[in-house]
């Protein structure tokens, strides 16, 4: 059992993201090829992915076999959204602390012979392990990517909602029967074993299709990660928003919804589109009345008008 300590601080600091972490959706993808059960993406992704996978993504398997604790330093927070970014931080990890979560998760005798070269501190090693990010986010979630973006950001749209309705405590008493809520600690029945003050850091809350059960992610400094199953199949999400509106706009439309409010500039992030084509979109849909947006100094806000907020509940 886990216990995350949540003090004023960190209540004041949820957020619930829309699960659009590249790097965090691509590890828990790689745990999931592992495993077995139902098909997190459907038509057949294990056996396709496993057709596909390089040698250096083949390489990431090794670190994420199923029913083990995933080393955090492979999910790291950044202040920067992105891929790049993310990849960059994986990078720019101290060697003491891949020594010590590989231990923490392995043992003193990892079960293959790479391993040890990168809790070593090998140079060559760290660039093979983020290529392997790199190509099995290309060969596993790539194509897959803008459904799943806006199946995700449907479901942070519906804690968003228990959380206007029912308060903090409804919301994380309502994340999964392996999550507690009894303030100030949120119990949650993990891999993982122990205490964690999280001392005004505050809490992200993240869907995923490929997990099971939730899963905590406590990446150094920065907030902790608590990652809850999707309540639906992939297969049932975004059918309305992006035959009306096409994906790219309906994944808009799911993203300013889940946060309330975006820049141009994290849109496209979120998107993997350049700040002109994000401002088109938002420009369209602003059009359409349903979305404004307000500059503020050398940024534009964007929200949902109540005629986008009724589009988004009619598209989940």
């Amino acid at each position: 059992m886990l216990r995350l300590w949540l003090d004023y601080e960190d209540l004041t600091r949820i957020r619930i993201t829309p699960g659009l972490s590249p790097l965090a959706q691509t590890v828990l993808g790689a745990q999931a090829l592992r495993g077995v059960g139902p098909e997190p993406i459907p038509g057949g992704w294990r056996s396709r992915t496993r057709a596909r996978l390089t040698g250096p993504s083949r390489l990431l398997l090794d670190l994420v076999p199923s029913g083990r604790w995933v080393p955090d330093f492979l999910t790291p927070y950044t202040l920067v959204p992105g891929f790049e970014p993310e990849l960059d931080a994986v990078a720019s990890t101290p060697v003491r602390r891949i020594r010590d979560e590989l231990e923490r998760s392995y043992g003193p005798r990892p079960p293959v012979p790479w391993l040890p070269r990168l809790a070593g501190g090998d140079g060559e090693t760290m660039r093979t392990l983020v290529r392997g990010l790199r190509d099995f986010h290309r060969v596993a979630l790539a194509d897959a990517w803008t459904g799943l973006s806006d199946h995700l950001c449907a479901e942070a749209s519906r804690h968003a909602r228990t959380m206007a309705r029912d308060g903090i405590g409804g919301l994380l008493g309502s994340l999964h029967p392996a999550v507690r809520w009894t303030s100030p600690v949120l119990e949650i029945e993990t891999l993982r074993d122990g205490d964690v003050h999280l001392g005004g850091r505050g809490l992200l809350l993240m869907p995923s299709v490929f997990v099971t059960g939730p899963r905590v992610m406590v990446a150094g400094d920065g907030p902790a990660t608590v990652v809850v199953p999707s309540s639906r199949p992939l297969s049932g999400a975004g059918d309305t928003l992006p035959q009306v509106f096409g994906r790219t706009r309906a994944a808009v439309i799911r993203l300013v919804g889940a946060d309330g409010e975006l820049t141009t500039g994290t849109l496209a992030a979120r998107l993997g589109v350049s700040a002109a084509s994000a401002s088109q979109h938002a420009t369209a849909l602003r059009g359409a009345g349903l979305l404004t947006s307000e500059r503020r100094g050398k940024t534009v806000h964007h929200a949902l008008t109540p005629l986008g907020e009724r589009f988004l509940r009619g598209g989940e």
